[in-house]
């Protein structure tokens, strides 16, 4: 086994148990926490991958900036936030979801086992960090920036909420 394969199956191990642990905590910040958790561990599987490009933007956008962003939204809720008690419906719902999740990865496990060996055409793309910047601030720029402006408008929605719920009081 070489350490390529120890290494991705630690971080591929850290990334389920923090998901699992996302999916199981009963409170708001714990659940970002573990959110965080999960980015890092995801960047840190790419970069076992060796799709360095890839990890520096899971931790620059998803770690740096919408977990973050994440956080500061529960913590400006009254209580971190709250939720409703588990009922045997919502419970459930939940086990039923996740039973057609696994079938999914079941079945796509299964055809790619059992899929027959296609050869790899040479790779003509460009896959450099310039030839990326230019295609993600050229045509889809104005995509990429309507991002920054939905997180502002989160934001801003987040904080009327919390001013609504007589967050002026909290303090």
């Amino acid at each position: 086994m070489t350490e390529r394969v120890v290494a991705l199956g630690i971080t591929c191990a850290v990334a389920l148990a923090s998901a699992i642990g996302m999916v199981m905590a009963r409170r708001l910040v714990r659940c970002a926490c573990l959110l965080l958790i999960h980015s890092l561990a995801m960047a840190a599987t790419y970069m076992v991958l060796q799709a360095d490009f890839l990890a520096m933007g899971q931790i620059v956008v998803y770690t740096g900036a919408i977990v973050i962003l994440f956080l500061f939204v529960v913590l400006l809720l009254p209580q971190g936030g709250s939720e409703q008690p588990v009922t045997t419906g919502r419970m459930a719902l939940a086990v039923a979801g996740g039973l057609v999740v696994i079938a999914a990865l079941g079945a796509s496990v299964a055809d790619v086992l059992t899929a027959e060996p296609v050869e790899s055409a040479a790779a003509t793309t460009d896959l450099s960090t310039a030839a990326i910047a230019r295609v993600l601030f050229g045509p889809q720029l104005v995509a990429f920036e309507l991002t920054a402006l939905l997180l502002l408008v989160a934001i801003i929605g987040a904080v009327v909420l919390w001013h609504r719920q007589g967050g002026e009081e909290r303090r």
